[in-house]
């Protein structure tokens, strides 16, 4: 099973939010997140959280859509709606509004790796990029000469790289020490392995095509 979560945050291409809905088994509204899927023209299958940035006008217009309130003041809607996902088995989400304006807001959506990373398969999409958790070791399939960033949320060890132009071998990656940005794919094939820590690929997307499920 495979959902499709809303936030509240700046939204990537419609075309693109649209189409990861329509291969969504569920579509999950992080609260206010209902109102992007109403100007979406995209209809959730529940909307989550603590239910104060959806509008009245939304409820009454999702008034067939359940609502499930969660009086948690520790946790983000964003959270909110991952529980949900997870305790209901999701193999996989996609986030949509996880990133905006707000510099508070975006590294709490990126710590949702950290904390729901190794319980769900997570993928973050900004409106150039989608963000995914490298777990241990990923093999990956790219255009040659495709350009893509990692980033560690925390001290990341034992960082390889296999067919990038700037190439790390049992290396460091560290906020404010040495990060991984603007790398690129010299063959197809390319692989990152890390052995310790949370490091991110963020990956530009290529809006002119489908995006890649």
């Amino acid at each position: 099973m495979k959902a499709l979560i809303i936030a509240n945050g700046t939204l990537p291409p419609r075309r693109l939010v649209r189409d990861l809905a329509k291969s969504a088994d569920v579509v999950v509204c992080a609260d206010g997140g209902a109102n992007h899927a109403r100007r979406m023209r995209v209809t959730p299958d529940v909307i989550v959280g603590d239910l104060d940035s959806v509008t009245s006008s939304i409820k009454k217009y999702f008034h067939r859509v359940p609502l499930i309130f969660v009086d948690d003041q520790d946790s983000t809607d964003l959270e909110k709606a991952l529980e949900f996902c997870v305790q209901r088995r999701f193999k996989s989400v996609d986030v949509v509004g996880a990133i905006g304006d707000r510099l508070d807001h975006t590294t709490g959506s990126l710590g949702c790796f950290k904390k729901y990373g190794e319980k769900i398969e997570l993928r973050l999409f900004d409106t150039v990029a989608a963000i995914s958790l490298i777990r241990k070791k990923a093999q990956l399939l790219m255009r040659i000469g495709e350009k893509f960033s990692l980033i560690p949320l925390e001290r990341c060890e034992g960082v390889t790289t296999k067919n990038l132009k700037y190439a790390l071998r049992n290396e460091i990656l560290e906020l404010g020490v040495r990060e991984g940005i603007s790398n690129e794919a010299l063959a197809r094939d390319v692989s990152i392995n890390v052995k310790r820590g949370t490091l991110l690929l963020y990956r530009f997307l290529k809006m002119e095509k489908r995006v890649e499920s």
